[in-house]
């Protein structure tokens, strides 16, 4: 699939890395297997983690980043739990879309840092969750010099200037790949601007929105680990 020039809202993925999602809560409340309750990102990531982001931080973290310089990320998965939403997607492209994340997500975080396939001393395991995708759809408005009598008639045609913002919604966790102690814990919204916009009669192009959507993530999600390690004093050098 080609990927299209975009600009991008500042809404995106955070700083550090995810929320698992229990069943039993919506998207963005607590951690999988876990009582950790998510809270807004805090000042020290301001700027690497957007509008929306909800995080959690294990005390340990500071020292784990220290002594830690490189990643395993697993395939993501799916959430499929209450409050999960991918539109008119197919079960099949609900999983495609999931990898499309993993592959945008090592490639960001290998251009960075070291990623490898197993745990090990030094190994964080990144693994990622896909929410929810609600993407963009066209804005309605009354044409010039229409004049109605109230709102109840607030009808109108699609404007070919824009849309409303999708989202998609990305969680994970960020663990010890030896002991599996629970370091981060996150969800994020991530709302690109595609500029090829829905039109009348057209799919919603779904998928083309998630990959926007997916490469953008990934591009944050480095920025955030950069920024949190930066605040830690643990930057590995960069990957050659």
């Amino acid at each position: 699939m080609s990927r299209q020039s975009r600009a991008v809202l500042s809404f995106s993925a955070i700083g550090a890395f995810g929320l698992l999602l229990s069943a039993c809560t919506p998207p963005g409340a607590r951690a999988l297997n876990t009582n950790v309750p998510l809270t807004k990102a805090p000042e020290d990531l301001s700027g690497a983690a957007p509008m929306g982001t909800r995080l959690w931080r294990s005390p340990e973290l500071a020292a784990a980043e220290r002594s830690a310089s490189a990643y395993q990320i697993p395939p993501a998965t799916v959430y499929r739990g209450r409050g999960s939403y991918f539109a008119d997607l197919s079960p099949d492209q609900v999983d495609q879309v999931a990898a499309m994340c993993t592959r945008d997500v090592r490639a960001a975080v290998g251009r960075r840092f070291r990623v490898v396939d197993q745990p090990g001393p030094g190994v964080f395991r990144l693994e990622l969750v896909l929410a929810r995708l609600v993407p963009p759809r066209p804005q309605y408005a009354a044409p010039a010099g229409w004049n109605f009598a109230g709102p109840a008639l607030s009808v109108g045609m699609p404007e070919g200037s824009g849309s409303t913002a999708g989202t998609m919604t990305m969680s994970g966790k960020l663990t010890d790949s030896q002991n599996g102690n629970l370091l981060v814990a996150f969800s994020s919204p991530v709302s690109p601007t595609v500029m090829d916009l829905p039109a009348p009669g057209r799919p919603t192009r779904a998928l083309d929105f998630a990959d926007a959507a997916c490469e953008q993530f990934a591009d944050d999600l480095v920025r955030a680990m950069i920024r949190q390690r930066q605040a830690n004093g643990a930057l590995p050098p960069a990957q050659q």
